[in-house]
């Protein structure tokens, strides 16, 4: 039997969930990353956070 948990009903927070969670993985490989591989994982973890920075910016009601 596998847990069932509620469903999200705030529908923005749905919406960033799985981008939530990827982020999340991204900082754990980077915490386990061994020096060579590091850099390439900060470098994917900053590109993930500047593209969700600039949808979050273009997508202000006043833009």
């Amino acid at each position: 039997m596998t847990p069932r948990f509620p469903p999200i009903r705030n529908a923005l927070l749905r919406q960033e969930l799985p981008w939530l969670v990827g982020e999340v993985v991204l900082l754990l490989i980077l915490f386990n990353a061994n020096p060579p591989e590091l850099w390439f994982w900060l470098v994917v973890l900053v590109v993930v956070l500047l593209y969700r920075i600039e949808r979050w910016w273009s997508s202000r009601p006043g833009a």
